[in-house]
């Protein structure tokens, strides 16, 4: 049974089309000195392995500790799609995407929690046979966030109401749900955020793919536009029914368009980021960004989640050189097999970070 769940920050359509990158020109954002902020080569802080119950399940966790914490200031750490573990990997892919958030926010004095979603790490199935995955959806992982958030306030001190959540990609939609439960009013960061709902910015993914595909001759246009038709239907049944066609199409099962993670789909699809993002409160301390370089989620799309917490407290960063996962480009352009590199974090994004958190009070 494939219950691989669908991969936004992954190469979509990797095993069928091999696209060529975009070309980003390497223009533009105000550089922002890189003071001492961790480094991905040495930990910073100190991690004690915890544990914690959701739907029934344990899942595992991380809770890091600063040498010399700040009182009153502690971050949950939500990672991307996909089954991704405490530190941001997958099989097969090691980003390091969230131990490198405990570090800079460690060196920083701020606490933080990361866990092992289910069906990674230590968290692994939690018992469960491999067909009853499908059973949990979203609203599972928000709940799983939940009782995170319910654990790192224990273990602070700090109320769940004035924890801050950090989000990456699709986790930035759970940090969103989450502040709707009444989690994280004390900061919201939204990095590299889903800034549509889930299937529109599928649908956005798959055409810029199908498009490259045409033009460089891998694909035909009839091809291409019977995989648009398709997914048009799946987006429609998903919504009305939330289920998936009975025969799902094998380009679309590629990118997770499967009837295992078709109640994951229509749940996170139900939710509008927009709406979410509308509802903070307005003196919430919230930095959203994005790349030129990000090959997922383009600061055009970005632009009306922005104006959605325009009325919060917001710092927007519009990076450069960034990729979706936060490495590190440079002068170079983005390309499909970046997360497969092993390349150091942005400093663009470090310093944005940095500067935010030092803002961030009890």
């Amino acid at each position: 049974m494939n219950t691989t769940r669908l991969r936004l920050a992954g190469a979509a359509l990797a095993a069928l089309l091999s696209t060529a990158p975009l070309a980003v020109p390497a223009t533009a954002a105000t550089r922002i000195p890189l003071p001492f902020i961790g480094s991905s080569a040495s930990q910073t802080g100190t991690d004690t392995e915890e544990t914690f119950d959701s739907d029934g399940l344990t899942l595992h966790a991380s809770l890091r500790t600063p040498a010399h914490a700040r009182q009153g200031v502690a971050a949950l750490l939500l990672p991307g799609s996909g089954p991704t573990d405490r530190d941001g990997n997958q099989s097969g892919l090691k980003a390091d995407t969230m131990r490198r958030l405990a570090d800079d926010l460690a060196a920083q004095g701020v606490a933080s929690l990361r866990f092992d979603k289910l069906g990674s790490g230590a968290t692994g199935l939690a018992g469960l046979p491999a067909d009853r995955l499908a059973e949990f959806g979203f609203t599972s992982q928000v709940d799983h966030a939940q009782a995170a958030a319910a654990l790192l306030s224990d273990r602070t001190g700090v109320p769940v109401d004035r924890l801050v959540l950090v989000g990456h990609s699709e986790g930035a939609l759970t940090a969103l749900e989450l502040t709707g439960r009444g989690v994280g009013h004390g900061g919201i960061a939204l990095l590299a955020p889903l800034p549509m709902r889930y299937l529109d910015l599928l649908t956005a993914q798959l055409n810029t793919q199908l498009d490259a595909a045409v033009g460089s001759g891998q694909l035909s246009t009839a091809d291409a536009d019977a995989a648009r038709a398709t997914l048009k239907e799946s987006v429609s049944s998903l919504r009305e029914t939330g289920k998936l066609p009975a025969k799902p199409d094998p380009l679309l099962a590629s990118i997770g368009l499967v009837h295992a993670n078709a109640r994951f789909l229509a749940e996170a699809d139900a939710q509008d980021p927009l709406e979410l993002a509308a509802a903070i409160a307005d003196d919430t301390p919230v930095l959203v960004t994005c790349s030129d370089k990000d090959l997922n989620i383009s600061c055009d799309q970005v632009g009306a989640l922005r104006d959605a917490l325009d009325h919060t407290t917001l710092r927007f960063a519009h990076l450069a050189n960034a990729s979706h996962l936060l490495d590190e480009l440079g002068p170079f352009p983005p390309s499909r097999i970046d997360p497969l590199v092993p390349l150091p974090e942005s400093l663009e994004f470090a310093g944005v970070l940095h500067e935010w958190a030092l803002g961030l009070t009890a």
